[in-house]
């Protein structure tokens, strides 16, 4: 038995392990789209780049395990099933109690991972990532002088530099300013230097134009020797981060203080972020268990095991939905708490009922043979 078990465990873990490569690489690139907007629109490089993705996979992790799970068991299950192997284990005697303990074990290692992450990886990633983005975002100068390339560091605010000296100096300066459509202007300069003391930030260009949208329809151009424009407005203190309830161990969650509170998160936001990194690991045990109840309830069947895929499938999307509109609830009023393990409830229940009516069933056919 303890050899049939490391069989059935082994099927579902070089399983998970597929689907959680492809899955991982599936939504990191969806990711990836927002870090290099941000990357590029800072002037950081490659670097700063796979530093960002390598912060930002716990939450990947977060949406790949407990696709995965459920992935990886029903693609293990329906090989055994489609290769008889079930069908023989069951033949000689094995019960659905005996065929749910290598899937328990597999789904608890997949729950375990998941707590860690939530509790451990999510929270340090994610103060990693935002002290680290509000870093570059306050580095106005490295995220402003970049050569050959428009950036946008505010909405409506276009820059252009064709050239940059060691000594800071820039050259070829052109700057669109589109923040009141009513006023836009656009400036262009041949040199400009780059100033900032304490909470000021300016840019000084010399030697330019700037044009401005006349009243019938041409351009109006003034020549400036020296023009200073202010950019205070993109300067952001590192003390002024708020962090996010996902930034916070489960504890500080479910007991906030005055300080998490005197800001721009309620209690609910709290209450309801901890009790989902609680409710989630248990979630993702669940899964593959359903997966398993939902193949042995309809029996072998020489078409093949698609429509039990289906219904396995939606049961799960259904009780991911309870606990976000759970989860929604408990935002509004954090006294509902308890909501958020009603989808736990829900799975235990289905399962339950699956394995009453197999074993049910299991012992009406041993009184027959009988």
């Amino acid at each position: 038995m303890r050899k049939l078990d490391r069989y059935i465990l082994g099927h579902h873990v070089a399983a998970f392990g597929f689907f959680a490569l492809i899955f991982t690489g599936v939504i990191w690139l969806t990711q990836a789209v927002r870090l290099i907007d941000t990357v590029v629109a800072s002037g950081q490089g490659a670097r700063t780049f796979l530093e960002f993705s390598g912060l930002v996979l716990p939450q990947v992790f977060v949406i790949v395990l407990p696709l995965s799970a459920i992935g990886a068991s029903l693609y293990a299950l329906n090989r055994l099933y489609s290769d008889s192997e079930l069908v023989v284990m069951m033949s000689s005697g094995l019960g659905p109690t005996a065929l749910l303990r290598p899937v328990l074990m597999f789904s608890s290692l997949i729950a375990v991972l998941m707590a860690l992450v939530l509790m451990v990886a999510v929270p340090i990633a994610s103060t990693a990532l935002a002290d680290r983005t509000n870093a570059i975002r306050s580095d106005l100068a490295a995220s402003l002088i970049v050569e050959r390339q428009f950036i946008h560091p505010l909405e409506g605010l276009t820059l252009f530099i064709a050239d940059t000296s060691q000594t800071g100096e820039m050259a070829g300066i052109f700057l669109d300013d589109r923040r009141d459509e009513n006023q836009a202007v656009t400036y262009t300069a041949e040199r400009a230097l780059f100033l900032r003391e304490e909470d000021e930030a300016r840019l000084v260009m010399v030697d330019g134009v700037a044009l401005t949208a006349g009243s019938g329809g041409g351009l109006n151009s003034v020549r400036f020797d020296q023009f200073v424009f202010d950019l205070s407005e993109l300067l952001q203190k590192d003390n002024d981060r708020t962090p996010r309830p996902a930034e916070y161990p489960v504890p500080q969650l479910l007991n906030p203080t005055a300080e998490m509170l005197d800001t721009r998160y309620d209690p609910g936001d709290y209450i309801s972020e901890g009790h989902y990194k609680l409710s989630l690991p248990l979630l993702t045990m669940i899964y593959p268990v359903i997966a398993l109840m939902t193949f042995l309830a309809g029996g072998y069947r020489r078409s093949g095991f698609g429509r039990r895929v289906v219904v396995a499938v939606v049961v799960c999307v259904l009780i991911q939905v309870v606990l976000f509109a759970a989860e929604a609830r408990v935002v509004e009023k954090p006294a509902r708490w308890p909501l958020m393990y009603l989808p736990q409830a829900l799975g235990l229940i289905y399962v339950a009922a699956l394995m009453l009516w197999l074993e049910k069933g299991s012992g009406s056919r041993r009184r027959v043979a009988a």
